[in-house]
């Protein structure tokens, strides 16, 4: 029952973290953006994006974290190779991604290219909390 608990932790640990991951990242852009062409940005679409972005990103880093508890067989994610750490970050994203198919009026086949996008983005988010979380473990195991 422990190891359950511990797991779900951990799933949720990743999902807020990728939540913080993808909500500053999309911060960064809304600034810039903002900086270059502020018209471009209706009133109020910062906090719509905001949320969609935050729930995207934490839905997206909970599949990952299950899709990666399932996937590394008991390893630790700094043991398993970037390469298949970051295809499961894709998968993870890509199936949080069919939660927003049928969002917005652009169609399902716009929709399925920004979800191939952000599943990309999603595969780029894992590299970065990969190398992450490799320090921070270098630096704990140092102390």
């Amino acid at each position: 029952m422990n190891t359950v608990i511990t797991g779900f932790r951990r799933v949720l640990g990743i999902g807020f973290a990728w939540a913080i991951v993808w909500l500053a990242f999309w911060a960064i852009v809304f600034v810039i953006i903002g900086l270059v062409d502020p018209d471009s940005i209706d009133p109020g679409e910062d906090a719509a994006a905001a949320a969609v972005l935050g729930s995207m990103g934490l839905l997206s880093g909970v599949a990952f974290g299950v899709v990666l508890s399932m996937d590394g067989r008991g390893r630790t994610a700094i043991d398993l190779p970037m390469i298949r750490v970051a295809g499961s970050g894709f998968v993870g994203c890509a199936i949080a991604q069919v939660a927003y198919l049928r969002h917005g009026d652009l169609g399902l086949a716009a929709n399925i290219r920004m979800a191939l996008l952000l599943s990309t983005f999603g595969g780029i988010v894992t590299i970065a909390w990969l190398v992450i979380v490799r320090r921070w473990s270098h630096r704990r195991s140092s102390a």
